[in-house]
């Protein structure tokens, strides 16, 4: 069986299923400054934080019950060691930041967009649409060099299940062509699932 090379972006906003502009629907949120737990890179999954970070983002945790939505990067913010305006890497959120104050960044949290991601395992079958899946463990929050989230969908969590925070939509890859569906490693396009987004649940953070 060929194979195509794990090389995931994290989720890579695709289109909106109700027609909306191609603005992603992004929405400003904020991360705190003296936040200190994990880099966030573009294309990682995040959520309302609690406790110290309560109203911030963080980024999700594998099993989480909810999330906000993908992290698309860090607006313009003051860096005092550097002493200038600084935007992340590639805009990532970078622990070595040392912001003024706390940092504006963009989140598309709107329930009814779409995201390309690669699946680590696992030949695409049409039975996959409908499933729902996890993403892989250790790939969220943890950036490539160049900032870039390594987020992939892990093959063996797909299944029914209302507590997996993406919903299938369809195949992502071109048959025959690169990211061929019919080898290992497959790309698909993936929603939130429902009961998953935050945007969708009635009880508050």
């Amino acid at each position: 069986m060929a194979t195509n090379t794990l090389a995931p972006t994290g989720l890579v906003p695709a289109r909106n299923k109700i027609g909306g502009a191609p603005t992603y629907q992004t929405n400003v949120y904020y991360i705190r400054k003296g936040y200190v737990a994990n880099n966030i890179a573009v294309g990682d999954l995040v959520k309302t934080g609690t406790s110290t970070n309560q109203g911030y983002i963080v980024p999700s945790i594998l099993n989480d019950t909810n999330g906000l939505g993908v992290f698309l990067g860090v607006l313009p913010y003051f860096d005092l060691t550097q002493q200038q305006n600084s935007h992340g890497l590639n805009g990532s959120f970078q622990l070595a930041s040392n912001p003024s104050a706390d940092i504006p960044c963009t989140v598309c949290s709107d329930p009814f967009v779409t995201f390309r991601a690669q699946v680590s395992g696992g030949t695409y079958a049409q039975s996959w649409r409908g499933q729902n899946i996890n993403w892989t463990s250790g790939t969220n929050a943890a950036p490539n060099a160049a900032g870039i989230s390594v987020l992939s969908l892990d093959y063996t969590t797909l299944g029914t299940s209302n507590t997996l925070p993406f919903r299938i939509e369809g195949v992502a890859g071109t048959p025959g062509g690169p990211h061929d569906p019919a080898n290992v490693n497959p790309w698909v396009e993936v929603s939130f699932n429902p009961a998953w987004i935050e945007m969708l649940q009635g009880t508050g953070i």
